[in-house]
């Protein structure tokens, strides 16, 4: 018999502003509804909108795709909505996509907590929130969230899903060794037929960036942004992604205002998941200082599209270089990121079609491997 599995999702499809867990939640589904009966909780409007979507079922079981999916107004989720929905099958397993998230992770805990008749097992994936960079931002309330689950002894029941070696570490370093740690990669779409496409002319002194990603401090545009003001040659730099914080945003079109007319910056809204890769087709390089990613899909999907990466240190795509594929660099390194900015700017064609071909295959070669499949079922058993 298939086992039943509850996920827990703030946001996952038609939801376009949730970023990466959405796309985590949806190729968990895609891998592996052929084992795993998949029912999905989540909300019934996107990120930052007041109003629910408009071609919808809500409250009840819907099927979308391979998986039963129930859409719910957020602000109705309390623990005896949810003791109801946990108990209405005998789930096996509850899979949370955060730790932090009030309606749609901590609420579920204390309800498993709180009804004992409720027997599924707890998983949960911080999705890179322990990581020094997250950690830093809202540390006051995290730190209380932590000390309130430390007291109450909830995480350590849970099976933990860590997606990589450095995350792993992250959970430790917050709750300790005495912990059930599973890691399994992020998996992805199935980009096995894909060939190598970018139909793009690069010329020394002249590059196209792109940043793809929620406009919030911890994606760190404005750290992109302050990279590129000290960048000579000319520069297009497109944004793409939900204005999720408002004063930050501000803060950024500050420092563009700033820029000299070599250095062109344009936002350009927010894209769907299928516009994605053929965006990243018609652009150079991924700038992407990101403060921290227990996975990223949006670096996979920049490979994938042929965009050599310029990313932080704070995510497990590492030693880029070596691999020429791109570069991974500390935030302390500010001038190691502008030199680094600097020679791809530079940089001519043929060196420029080398690296592209190089992030393609490398992209690929990663997506979706055996043993990340089989090691994701295995947190379910």
């Amino acid at each position: 018999m298939k086992k039943k599995v509850l996920v827990f999702a703030p946001f996952f499809t038609p939801s376009v502003k949730g970023g990466g867990p959405i796309i985590s939640t949806k190729n968990l589904i895609e891998n592996l509804s052929e084992k795993i009966d998949f029912y999905v909780l989540t909300s019934d409007r996107d990120l930052g909108d007041s109003l629910p979507f408009s071609d919808i079922t809500r409250n009840t079981w819907t099927k979308i795709g391979n998986a039963q999916v129930m859409y719910v107004n957020p602000k109705t989720i309390t623990v005896n909505r949810l003791s109801g929905i946990m108990a209405s099958m005998p789930f096996d397993f509850f899979y949370l996509n955060s730790f932090f998230d009030f309606r749609f992770s901590i609420l579920p805990m204390l309800t498993k907590k709180k009804y004992k008749e409720i027997k599924g097992q707890l998983v949960v994936a911080p999705r890179g929130e322990f990581s020094p960079g997250a950690l830093q931002l809202k540390a006051m309330k995290k730190n209380v969230y932590i000390k309130i689950y430390k007291q109450l002894k909830i995480h350590d029941s849970i099976i933990w899903h860590a997606t990589a070696e450095s995350e792993k570490k992250d959970i430790t370093a917050v709750f300790g060794n005495n912990l059930t740690i599973r890691v399994a990669n992020n998996l992805t779409a199935n980009y096995s037929d894909l060939i190598y496409e970018k139909d793009i002319v690069k010329k020394a002194k002249t590059a196209n960036f792109i940043f793809i990603s929620r406009i919030t401090t911890k994606k760190n545009l404005h750290q992109a942004l302050e990279f590129l003001s000290r960048v000579e040659g000319n520069v297009h730099f497109s944004v793409y992604g939900p204005i999720e914080d408002v004063e930050y945003w501000k803060k950024c079109q500050k420092i563009i205002e700033s820029f000299p007319p070599t250095i062109k910056v344009e936002y350009k809204g927010i894209l769907t998941h299928e516009e994605i890769i053929p965006t990243f087709k018609k652009h150079h390089f991924f700038l992407f200082p990101t403060l921290g990613e227990n996975y990223g899909h949006v670096i996979s999907e920049a490979l994938i599209g042929g965009c050599p990466v310029i990313i932080s240190d704070q995510t497990p795509w590492r030693e880029l270089e070596n691999l020429q594929v791109g570069w991974d660099i500390s935030l302390d390194q500010e001038n190691e990121f502008v030199s680094t900015i600097q020679k791809c700017v530079n940089m001519d064609s043929e060196n420029y079609n080398v690296l592209s071909r190089s992030a393609f295959e490398y992209g690929k070669a990663q997506a979706n491997r055996v043993e990340d499949i089989e090691s994701t079922y295995l947190l379910f058993q």
